[in-house]
């Protein structure tokens, strides 16, 4: 794996995805500790379950040592995983995170995950754009071949988004308590860099890059995950 330059600073037409800094913290833990969030996992949104550390439950103090663990990440050497925050760039507000962790099997690969704060579920294009941008620098810094990830199968446009960057479907499994509940199973997806440069080609290149361009911005339902490495876990996911 090659060692880029930090801190990693990175930008689409409208968002800036850059290592998070300790001013950040009061963003990303209030986003986490929304009861929209929270009810994500069926933890309602009380003095009790905010208390509750055992069950995978957000609470402030959990969402202050993961950002914690963010921070700590930049200083490692050498460093393996990259969680960074998406920011609008008109407004500089936190639209949540993204990031890759590093994997020993198979080499040169990582888990690719992201979400959003409740607040901007469903802003697919913030999606689309991070997911572009942390892919590139995947395969492009950091010199990966492969880049995994996995998703819930109520999520029906994570399937468009997969297909969008060349990803394949790899397994289909049981998720966590909270996908059971709603009788969805977890996807395995991998993207291979062939695959990803011949897919980067066609949408450069192809008569309809434009018209895939607009229809992958519609508005997305905020009725599942995307996450496929969430900032707490590698299996919890946010909808985007």
């Amino acid at each position: 794996m090659r060692t880029p330059e930090f801190p990693i600073h990175l930008h689409s037409p409208r968002f800036v995805f850059r290592d998070f800094v300790e001013t950040d913290r009061v963003d990303f833990v209030s986003y986490q500790m929304d009861a929209r969030y929270r009810m994500l996992y069926g933890h309602h949104d009380t003095a009790e379950t905010r208390a509750r550390v055992d069950v995978g439950a957000p609470t402030a103090d959990r969402s202050n040592a993961l950002f914690d663990r963010f921070l700590d990440w930049q200083h490692a050497e050498p460093r393996r995983n990259f969680q960074i925050g998406i920011f609008d760039r008109a407004t500089q507000n936190m639209l949540g995170c993204t990031g890759l962790r590093c994997r020993d099997e198979p080499a040169r690969s990582a888990t690719f995950g992201i979400e959003l704060a409740p607040s901007y579920w469903g802003h697919y294009r913030a999606a689309i754009e991070a997911t572009a941008a942390m892919i590139a620098y995947g395969f492009r810094e950091l010199d990966l071949i492969t880049i995994i990830g996995d998703t819930a199968s109520g999520n029906k446009r994570v399937a468009r988004l997969a297909n969008w960057f060349g990803a394949e479907i790899t397994a289909e499994r049981p998720g966590p308590d909270w996908m059971q509940h709603r009788d969805w199973t977890e996807i395995d997806w991998s993207l291979n860099r062939h695959d990803w440069e011949q897919s980067e080609q066609k949408k450069q290149k192809g008569p309809n890059a434009h018209e895939d361009q607009d229809r992958s911005s519609q508005p997305y339902r905020n009725d599942a995950k995307t996450q496929s490495t969430s900032t707490t876990d590698n299996r919890r996911g946010e909808p985007i």
